[in-house]
């Protein structure tokens, strides 16, 4: 359902709180993902932001 919103809206991604010390990333550049910020791919939000298209403009 995450994941349709996103897509709808044109997001580029997609964060679920799981009451946790990390995000449940499922939405990422318009493709799911099962990823976690911080995780092993993504050590904080800089790192995530990092790979969005655009991010620097």
């Amino acid at each position: 359902m995450f994941t349709s919103l996103t897509a709808a809206s044109g997001g580029v991604c997609c964060l679920l709180d799981t009451e946790s010390d990390a995000f449940q990333i499922c939405w990422l550049n318009g493709q799911p993902i099962q990823d976690t910020v911080p995780g092993a791919r993504f050590a904080d939000y800089r790192d995530l932001v990092a790979v969005w298209p655009g991010h620097d403009q």
